[in-house]
């Protein structure tokens, strides 16, 4: 499956804005777990590949998710289970590395396009992150999306300019890539 999608990493005093403006108003909260499995070296990571189980809503979905530069993936589905099943990386030679716990909120979803607010914690860090997926052909949607979440912080006086917020997105690492980046750091 191919996905599409424009992330911009946010400080905390963006994620409130928005935390306050939007997700308390129309979005209750997701909360999902990435457990994320690689080589002892990290060479998926390295590769642009992330492995992991997802538990959301009381299911674990194995995933292998190849990353095809800031706005493109394909995501293959390995297995899909009411429990956590760690076996499913064995015969690749990839064992658990850990975990990353999201706080989702759904700002905005219709059939081409979904905004999604994330409050990230993992190996002792939180970080903020607001996610527009997109179908193929509906880039323009997400960025207009992005627009009007600019407005929102031109309004709170958090940007001068929508450029200032626009030149931002596709700029961060994806999940994934951020908890390997800081598991490296953990072991120096």
């Amino acid at each position: 499956m191919m996905e599409y999608e424009k992330k911009v990493m946010l400080t905390s005093q963006e994620y409130g804005v928005l935390q306050h403006t939007l997700a308390e108003i129309h979005a209750p909260v997701i909360l999902q777990t990435n457990y994320y499995f690689d080589t002892e070296d990290f060479s998926m990571c390295k590769k642009g590949i992330t492995c992991r189980i997802r538990a959301k809503n009381q299911k674990y979905q194995a995933v292998i998710k190849e990353h095809h530069g800031a706005d493109c993936s394909t995501e293959k589905i390995l297995s899909e289970n009411t429990e956590f099943a760690p076996c499913v990386f064995s015969p690749l030679g990839l064992r658990f590395q850990g975990k990353l716990m999201t706080k989702r909120f759904v700002l905005y979803k219709d059939k081409n396009c979904k905004m999604v607010l994330d409050c990230n914690e993992y190996l002792g860090i939180t970080d903020y992150e607001l996610e527009v997926e997109y179908q193929s052909g509906c880039e323009n949607n997400a960025i207009q999306l992005l627009d009007e979440i600019s407005d929102i912080f031109i309004a709170y006086g958090l940007l001068d300019s929508r450029s200032s917020f626009i030149d931002r997105v596709g700029r961060s690492k994806s999940k994934s890539e951020r908890f390997f980046e800081r598991k490296l750091q953990e072991r120096r």
